[in-house]
């Protein structure tokens, strides 16, 4: 595991945080793991440890394995000094037991909120199921949290980037992949993409 952790320092997260800060702006670099947050509680501290060294901003988390690795990999972030941002919905069909899926709809629903009593602000919501983003927006409110949502599944999902907007209020971040880098202008489909928040 750690031998994983350090390859993945030598050749990947480290050449990554170079480029883009050589591209500057100092933006902020959000590592997205597909899917951390599924392991045991007791590699949160080593993982995160990689990530804050590899020059990441912020961690992506999809703590599907329980609450106690939600728990521990969300204090490791933040002792770390990294934002987090949990997501506890997928975009994609089956994925919710009520859709024919393997994942509880209430567990889903569970993860936000112990991710909120974590003093966690920023999410990732389903951007093609705007119904899913209104649910998950009226929990975390009733816990005292304005959301920050950052949503997939626009275009090539079928999501309409005006109607998850709609739905997750003015604190909205679009993430949109297939539908600008497979665009024949890369450049005018992010124009148009943006013209529609």
């Amino acid at each position: 595991y750690k031998t994983g952790f350090q390859l993945g320092l030598k050749h990947g997260l480290y050449p990554l945080s170079r480029v883009a800060r050589d591209m500057g702006n100092n933006k902020p670099l959000i590592y997205d793991h597909q899917k951390a947050g599924t392991d045991i509680p007791d590699t949160g501290a080593s993982f995160m440890d990689v990530v804050r060294r590899g020059g990441m901003n912020a961690v992506i988390l999809f703590p599907q394995s329980g609450p106690a690795t939600q728990e521990v990999w969300i204090k490791a972030a933040q002792d770390k000094g990294l934002g987090v941002i949990v997501g506890g919905i997928m975009t994609h069909q089956k994925y919710l037991r009520s859709d024919g899926g393997y994942i509880d709809d209430n567990a889903a629903m569970e993860i936000y909120v112990n991710a909120a009593r974590l003093d966690v602000s920023d999410f990732v919501v389903p951007g093609n199921k705007p119904d899913a983003i209104k649910k998950i927006k009226q929990i975390l409110e009733g816990e005292g949290i304005v959301p920050v949502f950052y949503a997939p599944g626009f275009v090539a999902q079928g999501g309409e980037i005006s109607e998850g907007a709609r739905a997750a209020g003015e604190r909205f971040h679009a993430i949109v992949g297939r539908g600008i880098y497979g665009a024949n202008d890369i450049r005018q489909a992010a124009l148009d993409l943006t013209s529609k928040i």
